[in-house]
């Protein structure tokens, strides 16, 4: 998959479904891995999507103001959409009313990452309608963007980095640290008045202007093409799209780009082989199990057709060899004379074996009649309760008959090989 970072046009963008002309150029910057530079282009139009891209649209530092507040409590609440939305955006609205330049409602808001309601939180504020506007614009040239982000955001010390960007007219100095983000223009080679905290750390500078930056500081400075640094903007937390420019489905979106991340990321690249060795190794540890239970299965029913074969050498076709074999023992003994388990003889040698049974007979006064049908013993005109029904039912059990009641009748019948 492509990764690519659009630079927004300062200039207002046109509505959906017109082209964006000369002054408002257009900045792409396309990577195959997100982090190395490809492809970096400045065309008057935005260019169409071609197959499966993850766009990030930046904001250019010129666009944004950056305010700190302190969240009264209940402000921020799970879910900033319909209510929860227009509520922060009202509280946002007061707060900052004394420190805009124009109207609140012309404004979009945007809260850091992980905003709390505790201390003081970063807002980016930004022109509404020109945002909309441009990502109007880039929904129309077929892109989704993953996430706006803006070119610069507040550090967490006295100074993060010093930049130097652009060219000729258009060159300036950026800097950032714990109060905000800070620019410079810089029209003219002549030494820049920068605060001395500005100078404190690493000086860095796009090629066009690296020179002229080394000799107004008298200092050397790391060069980092422009295109490099556009890519970089995108490894951040902060996105912009927020209240009524966050996405419907905006924890479905993270998900789907947690997935593509893992599955096309180079830092990935060890687990995803990894977890690709395990699908295989389960995949040929199923396999041989199931040949091995099959064969195992297979070996026991071969056994089961020698057994009943050789034992029973007028058997030619087995079909079921543990029912065959019930069959061809029941048939033997019949013709020895010997009684079968499902013969009268056999149940009445089981009852009578029984101390659970007899109770029964010499309890109450009906006489208890019986009558043996299709191998099944009944037993009628019994008083019967549960539990010596129980204890008897589990007796035959492990004689090899099952017991049922109905009413006052037991039915008896020897089970069957399943």
């Amino acid at each position: 998959m492509i990764h690519q970072a659009i630079l927004l046009p300062l200039l207002p963008a046109p509505p959906a479904g017109v082209s964006v002309h000369l002054e408002g150029m257009w900045e792409s910057v396309r990577s195959h891995d997100g982090h190395n530079v490809t492809e970096h282009l400045i065309l008057p139009e935005l260019p169409q999507r071609v197959g499966k891209q993850a766009t990030v649209a930046i904001v250019p530092t010129q666009a944004l103001s950056w305010h700190r507040v302190t969240l009264p409590a209940g402000t921020l609440r799970p879910g900033w959409r319909g209510g929860s939305a227009a509520r922060l955006r009202t509280v946002l609205e007061g707060l900052l009313e004394d420190q805009l330049l124009e109207e609140p409602a012309n404004l979009h808001f945007a809260l850091a990452p992980g905003a709390t309601q505790q201390g003081t939180v970063w807002v980016a504020v930004c022109q509404r309608q020109w945002l909309q506007n441009a990502l109007a614009a880039i929904a129309y040239a077929g892109h989704t963007p993953e996430a706006v982000v803006p070119e610069w955001v507040p550090g967490n010390g006295p100074t993060n980095a010093l930049w130097c960007t652009g060219g000729g007219h258009d060159a300036q100095w950026v800097w950032t640290d714990a109060q905000g983000v800070h620019r410079r223009p810089w029209p003219s080679p002549v030494a820049p008045h920068l605060p001395p905290d500005a100078l404190q750390g690493t000086v860095w500078a796009e090629p066009g202007v690296a020179a002229l930056a080394e000799t107004a500081l008298q200092r050397d400075v790391e060069v980092m093409s422009r295109a490099q640094r556009l890519l970089n903007c995108t490894h951040t937390d902060w996105n912009l799209a927020q209240g009524e420019l966050a996405p419907t489905h905006a924890g479905w979106g993270r998900i789907r780009q947690a997935l593509q991340t893992m599955w096309q990321a180079p830092d990935w690249r060890p687990a995803r082989l990894a977890a690709l060795v395990l699908v295989f190794t389960q995949l040929v540890g199923l396999q041989a199990y199931a040949w091995w239970a099959e064969h195992t299965l297979t070996q026991g029913r071969s056994t089961l057709h020698s057994l009943l074969q050789t034992t029973f050498p007028a058997t030619t076709v087995v079909v079921d060899a543990p029912l065959q074999m019930e069959r061809a023992v029941a048939a033997l003994r019949q013709s020895s004379g010997s009684a079968a388990k499902g013969d009268l003889e056999s149940m009445l040698a089981a009852l009578g074996g029984s101390e659970n049974f007899e109770p029964l007979m010499h309890t109450g006064s009906a006489q208890a009649a019986m009558e043996f049908s299709a191998g099944e013993l009944r037993v009628s005109g019994l008083p019967l309760s549960p539990e010596p029904v129980d204890a008897l039912r589990r007796q035959l059990a492990d004689l090899g008959y099952a017991l049922q009641a109905d009413g006052n009748s037991l039915r008896i019948r020897a089970n069957t090989a399943p």
